[in-house]
């Protein structure tokens, strides 16, 4: 599986530059400590908005905050309010929906449970994700805890019905009546036979919503709603950045804001790729397109399999002779 997906990453152009750019917020995150002139939550009152220079890379804030250690920092808290929340949405959603979808038209107090169920499910999906995530912040108040419930509750809907969808078609397959013969109960063959073979939509929405979430913590700090001074995080030192940038101060809010766009769109590559991996007919005919460049590039231009394989097969005729 992972040689597999090894080789289709080196395949799939957008989503190789989709991985790099996750795994290079990642490390950023992770080495924030180590790479940062300046600690994140200190500010130096006496050097206010000052442009970039070789002292402050990106410059200061208006509260004397330099920008380049924020925005590094920043990602801890981005990326752990996202990670949390998407995987908080997963172990709620993806259950949910494996019952919700196996019982689902289905007679008895189950089946009715169900469908009264996702009756709930879609009310709360009539609502835009981003207002709904407000309006929960706003009832439970304004904390990082708080920002992951709200995304949670936000985002869960989303596997619930990925799910849901998957394991509708997934138990009529004939495995599945095999199962029940075997003597398996209901819930056994939900969750031991179909439940594993439905997870191919939600995996592949995993990267897109984390993506997503980023970018509603980011725009629930905006607009007040999230995280708080002197917390680093991108949207927050946007909102307060925009208030600069009328009179010139043009650093303040745009450097957080590349770094939040650059990381959102790493994950839709990568969230794309997976949709594409994870297509079996998708993923021969990148296969086969990559196969096809392979044999149609120049003689002088060759795989680095192909080179390797030519001294393998070199070395082996020297051995013999």
């Amino acid at each position: 599986m992972v040689p597999s997906f090894v080789n289709f990453a080196r395949q799939h152009v957008a989503l190789r530059w989709g991985l790099i750019i996750v795994v290079a917020w990642t490390l950023i995150a992770l080495l924030a400590p180590v790479i940062s002139p300046y600690s994140p939550t200190q500010p130096h009152p006496g050097e206010i908005l000052l442009p970039p220079s070789a002292k402050y890379w990106f410059g200061t804030d208006k509260d004397g905050f330099d920008v380049f250690s924020r925005v590094i920092w920043a990602p801890r808290t981005d990326l752990g309010i996202a990670v949390t929340s998407t995987a908080l949405s997963v172990l709620i959603g993806i259950p949910l929906g494996a019952l919700a979808g196996y019982f689902g038209g289905r007679g008895g107090l189950l089946g009715l449970g169900s469908e009264w169920f996702m009756r709930a499910v879609d009310v709360s999906r009539a609502f835009p994700v981003f207002v709904f995530a407000l309006v929960l912040v706003g009832v439970l108040g304004t904390s990082i805890p708080n920002v992951i419930i709200a995304l949670t509750f936000a985002n869960a809907p989303v596997f619930i019905w990925l799910t849901r969808s998957e394991v509708l078609s997934v138990r009529e397959k004939p495995f599945v009546e095999a199962a029940r013969c075997s003597g398996n109960s209901e819930l056994q063959i939900a969750f031991l036979h179909v439940l594993p073979n439905s997870l191919a939509s939600p995996l592949t929405q995993l990267s897109i919503v984390l993506g997503f979430s980023i970018l509603l913590t980011a725009g629930l700090s905006f607009l007040g709603a999230g995280v708080r001074v002197p917390t680093p995080e991108w949207g927050l030192m946007v909102a307060r950045g925009a208030s600069t940038m009328i009179i010139g101060k043009w650093w303040t809010a745009l450097f957080p804001g590349l770094a939040l766009g650059i990381a959102v769109f790493g994950f839709a590559l990568v969230g794309d790729g997976l949709r594409i991996y994870l297509d079996p007919r998708q993923r021969r005919q990148i296969e086969k397109s990559f196969q096809s460049d392979i044999e149609n590039a120049p003689a002088d231009v060759q795989p680095v399999a192909t080179v390797a394989d030519e001294v393998e097969a070199s070395n082996r005729s020297r051995d013999l002779a």
